[in-house]
């Protein structure tokens, strides 16, 4: 079977998991274990830390399932979420994004980020900003429930 997507990057608070919580937002883990699955490459992009950040993946039973796990680093340094989803696509060995590569994420700074990188910007709804300010920040899907993925399959 042909891999749905070329790649997926995914915030984590407020995407993977419930804002400000380590709990898996509903859906999600099975999301993230399918695309594993498939073989999809896939990364986080985050502003929590590396080290925390690996230890909810951790948690949730995901960790092993991602190529590329990116953050705030150790010395407490963030460079902001743009720099943070560059080094995650080198990390999956990507300099220019395949048409059809989505980031998701729960806010503005996730899509702008997205955008930047030439990623298809995929807000989700159960995160930290309301669908409209998502859209309105240049979502081109809102996500209620991360099985609804699938409908942006790459051709």
């Amino acid at each position: 079977m042909a891999s749905p997507f070329p790649a997926v990057v995914f915030d984590l608070d407020g995407t993977l998991v419930l804002t400000g919580t380590n709990r898996p937002a509903p859906g999600a883990v099975e999301l993230v274990e399918t695309l594993h699955a498939r073989d999809v490459p896939l990364a986080v992009a985050t502003s929590a830390p590396v080290a925390l950040a690996r230890r909810v993946l951790a948690g949730l039973g995901v960790l092993a399932c991602f190529t590329e796990v990116v953050g705030r680093g150790a010395d407490g340094v963030y460079a902001g979420k743009d720099a943070v989803v560059g080094e995650a696509l080198l990390g999956l060995g990507i300099t220019t994004a395949e048409p059809g590569t989505p980031m998701l994420g729960d806010s503005p700074a996730d899509l702008d980020a997205a955008v930047a990188h030439g990623l298809v910007p995929v807000g989700v709804a159960w995160g930290g900003s309301r669908p409209d300010v998502l859209r309105a920040a240049g979502a081109r899907a809102v996500l209620g429930h991360p099985d609804e993925l699938w409908s942006l399959r790459a051709s």
